[in-house]
């Protein structure tokens, strides 16, 4: 199961740490399929976005894509995201974004826009 931290990592840091192409996060950011804030001195990318290495998931930019489109914030999108899948023990939507089973989740994220 993927973890959902919300700790905001400067971009700095993913590209240093993580390898993380500095343009293409910068990119992402301005395309809408990643989160960011604005810090001090540079951006802001909430952790639960990168998997393993700094990659960032497909399923991952679709999402945060819908959920723009739709009017979701972060704090929003976080919620939908850690609702369960399946009746019992099926992991969260979160999980299917890491597994790239994203579809079912961005359905997920456009109809949270309605409730």
């Amino acid at each position: 199961m993927h973890d959902t931290p919300t700790t905001p990592l400067p971009g700095s840091w993913l590209t240093s740490r993580l390898g993380v192409n500095p343009r293409e996060i910068e990119e992402l950011r301005k395309n809408g399929e990643l989160f960011a804030v604005r810090g001090q001195d540079e951006w802001l990318y909430p952790a639960w976005q990168f998997g393993p290495g700094g990659s960032i998931p497909a399923g991952v930019r679709n999402a945060v894509k819908a959920a723009r489109a739709v009017g979701l914030d972060e704090a929003r999108l976080m919620t939908v995201l850690r609702r369960p899948v399946g009746l019992v023990g099926g992991g969260r939507l979160l999980d299917l974004l890491f597994e790239g089973r994203s579809d079912f989740v961005v359905d997920a994220v456009r109809n949270a826009a309605t409730v």
